[in-house]
């Protein structure tokens, strides 16, 4: 377990909203913790972890994904990788709490995002009645096992967080949107904040005083490809392009581009959300059967013309926006990789920046968001917009697995007092028709 921020704080000094994250995206290597305070609109990171999975294991899980498998084998490699999350996310809480001076009986709540096995929030019809023609909604699933955490720790915690807004039309992704809001807001110049995991997605933050909305969505591909790519070309020895190395010594093959370039997607307007469905191993095989029929293209071109891909993906989304950003702020496992940074840059012409110059390791905005978005469910508080996932109304996003004590309608009480007073603005004002429990 590699602990890459330590900060102190005296137990005596604790005030606000003390809220643990956890996530494992899209890349399945591992997964993030973080601990945050909310307090008097701003948000700070307490610590944050990443626990690493073994290669081994990454490839199991992702093997799992794919859907291999008999029903029976699908069921029980689910319940073990539950199982698995749930070990790993109360283990990795004790150490945040530890090393950061916090005892857990100060901490108000916890998020768990889990793994998502499946995205495909678009209504379609179902295999057994094709005969009616008859349309279901969408559907968006995600493993996760909070019960180990609010018995350990005698919290609520927050999970499935993205069916509140796929059951009211949304494409329940991307979701951090108003976290992103609340920590990289600039009163004078507009922001994009560029999450590079798996999949990449972009928020358009302008400026407060404008009074214009947030625009959140997937742009397409981030990292996903090119680890998929990395691994088939190491047999299973590595899992990503580490520094963007290997790219970076590539040259760009305008026949790979072109081939990955999906014009329906491009010209879809946002919101849009999209997944490992359209961008995992299918497509990856995909690629390998056209590139049989062609000239042979080295190894580092392909990952070049990957890394490619993503930029002018990038580059696409930006187009949906009035104008673009003064500045794009970059987080995720992909801003690691620095070729694929500096070809984002290049691409897009927009000035770059990470996360690190905000004092936030890249990797830990994701969890340090879920944790946000807990504090805004357990205050009654949308998470998601009709303009960040073309929802039709806000929702509060979430389920919640109480305390085993009894103790959640105070703490609930609790909760909502202090985000009028801690959260952030816009999302410290109360939801209308909203009335706090036992007032």
């Amino acid at each position: 377990m590699e602990e890459r921020l330590r900060t102190k704080v005296a137990e005596k000094t604790i005030g606000g909203l003390l809220f643990a994250g956890f996530m494992c995206g899209t890349s399945l290597d591992g997964v993030d913790g973080a601990l945050i305070r909310i307090i008097h609109g701003k948000v700070e990171l307490l610590a944050y972890q990443h626990h690493s999975f073994s290669l081994t294991l990454t490839s199991w899980i992702r093997q799992f994904l794919s859907g291999d498998g008999t029903a029976e084998s699908i069921l029980e490699q689910w319940g073990d990788l539950e199982n698995l999350l749930a070990e790993t996310e109360t283990d990795l809480l004790s150490s945040l709490c530890d090393s950061s001076g916090i005892s857990p009986r100060h901490l108000h709540g916890a998020a768990t995002h889990g793994i998502t096995v499946y995205h495909k929030p678009t209504p379609h019809i179902p295999s057994w009645e094709n005969d009616k023609k008859k349309m279901l909604p969408g559907s968006t699933v995600q493993i996760a096992n909070p019960y180990h955490l609010a018995r350990k720790f005698g919290i609520p915690v927050v999970f499935d967080f993205r069916r509140a807004d796929v059951a009211q039309g949304g494409e329940g992704a991307p979701l951090a949107t108003l976290f992103h809001r609340a920590v990289f807001s600039d009163p004078l110049h507009s922001r994009a904040f560029l999450n590079l995991g798996g999949i990449a997605n972009l928020t358009f933050i302008p400026p407060p005083a404008k009074g214009e909305g947030c625009l959140s969505f997937d742009t397409g591909p981030g990292n996903m490809l090119l680890d998929l790519a990395v691994s088939h070309m190491t047999h299973g020895k590595e899992s990503y392009d580490k520094g963007g190395e290997r790219s970076a010594a590539g040259t760009s093959r305008s026949t790979v581009v072109e081939f990955l370039l999906d014009k329906r997607w491009l010209l879809k307007s946002p919101p849009k959300s999209t997944g490992r469905e359209q961008w995992g191993k299918t497509k990856f095989n995909d690629l390998l059967a056209f590139l049989k029929n062609g000239e042979p293209i080295p190894d580092n071109d392909l990952l070049a013309s990957l890394a490619e891909t993503t930029a002018i993906y990038i580059q696409k989304g930006l187009e949906w926006l009035d104008a673009p950003p003064d500045l794009l702020i970059i987080g995720g496992g992909g801003s690691h990789n620095t070729n694929l940074v500096d070809r984002i840059t290049r691409v897009t012409g927009i000035p770059a920046v990470t996360t690190d110059q905000f004092g936030w390791p890249p990797q830990a905005i994701e969890s340090m968001a879920f944790a946000y978005l807990a504090a805004l469910t357990l205050s009654g508080r949308p998470s998601s917009l009709p303009s960040t996932t073309g929802s039709e109304i806000p929702s509060v996003a979430g389920s919640i697995s109480p305390p085993q004590d009894g103790s959640l309608p105070a703490r609930i009480q609790e909760i909502c007092q202090s985000a009028e007073i801690h959260l952030p603005f816009p999302d410290r004002a109360t939801p209308p028709g909203f009335q706090i429990p036992g007032s």
